[in-house]
C-alpha cells in the first residue's frame, strides 16, 4: 500500500512539472515569437535544426548517364542550345526513373540556360502543358510573372481541345493567381460570348466565386 501511495504522489509529481513545463513553453511562445529559441534553451531544451533532406539530395546528385551530362555541360554554358539538347531534356523528364534531384537543383538556381531551355521548348511546342508546368516551377524561384501570363494566354489561345482547355485555363489562374494576376477574367476579353471557350471561362468564374462566398469569413475583434 505504502508502494502504490509513493507511485501515485510520484505520477501526480511528473503530471505537475509536465503542465508547469507546458505552461511555461505556450508563454514563451506568446511573449517571444521571433526569440523563442532562445528563450527555450534558457529553460532546458536544446534546439536541432532539422537537416533539409531534400537539399542535401539536389547537393549530391549526379549525372548517371550521357543524356544527363550533355544537359548538365548546357546548363553550365558549356553546350549551346540546339533541339538535340531539348530532346535530350525531354527524354530524361519523360524518363521512367527520372533523376528529380539534379533538375530540380536547376531548378531552384534559377538557372538561366534552363529557362532558355524550357522558352525554346513552348516556341516550337507551344500546346506542351508540361513545359507550362515546368516554368511555372521555375517561377517560384525567379519572378518571371510576365513571362508566364505571355505563355499561357497563347496556349490558351491555340488549345483546341475543349476539356484539354479548361484544365489549362485552371493551371493559369492557380499559376498566377498568388501574384495577384486576375487569369480567368483576362482569359474572358479574348473569346467571344457564346462560343466553346467563352462558355468554360464563365463557368469557372462562377465557379470560383460561389466558392468564395461560401468560404468562413475572418472574424473582425
Amino acid at each position: 500500500m505504502a508502494k502504490k501511495d509513493k507511485d501515485s504522489v510520484l505520477d501526480d509529481y511528473e503530471k505537475l512539472k509536465n503542465e508547469m513545463i507546458f505552461e511555461k513553453v505556450n508563454e514563451i511562445f506568446h511573449n517571444n515569437p521571433k526569440d523563442y529559441i532562445a528563450r527555450l534553451e534558457e529553460i532546458g531544451f536544446e534546439y536541432h535544426e532539422e537537416e533539409d533532406y531534400e537539399e542535401l539530395e539536389e547537393k549530391n546528385a549526379k549525372p548517371e548517364n550521357q543524356n544527363q551530362r550533355d544537359l548538365v555541360a548546357y546548363f553550365a554554358n558549356k553546350k549551346k542550345l540546339s533541339e538535340e539538347i531539348f530532346k535530350i531534356f525531354l527524354h530524361e523528364k519523360d524518363a521512367e526513373h527520372p533523376n528529380y534531384p539534379l533538375f530540380r537543383r536547376y531548378f531552384k538556381e534559377a538557372n538561366q540556360n534552363l529557362k532558355a531551355l524550357l522558352l525554346y521548348g513552348l516556341d516550337h511546342y507551344p500546346c506542351r502543358i508540361d513545359l507550362l508546368s515546368d516554368l511555372t516551377f521555375f517561377h517560384e524561384f525567379e519572378n518571371i510573372l510576365s513571362i508566364l501570363i505571355t505563355y499561357y494566354t497563347r496556349t490558351c489561345v491555340e488549345q483546341g481541345n475543349i476539356e484539354t482547355f479548361s484544365e489549362l485555363a485552371k493551371d493559369f489562374y492557380y499559376s498566377t493567381n498568388p501574384d495577384g494576376y486576375e487569369a480567368l477574367h483576362a482569359l474572358r476579353e479574348l473569346f467571344e460570348p457564346e462560343t466553346d471557350k467563352r462558355k468554360i471561362i464563365d463557368f469557372l468564374i462562377t465557379e470560383k466565386e460561389e466558392a468564395e462566398r461560401k468560404a468562413p469569413q475572418p472574424i473582425e475583434l
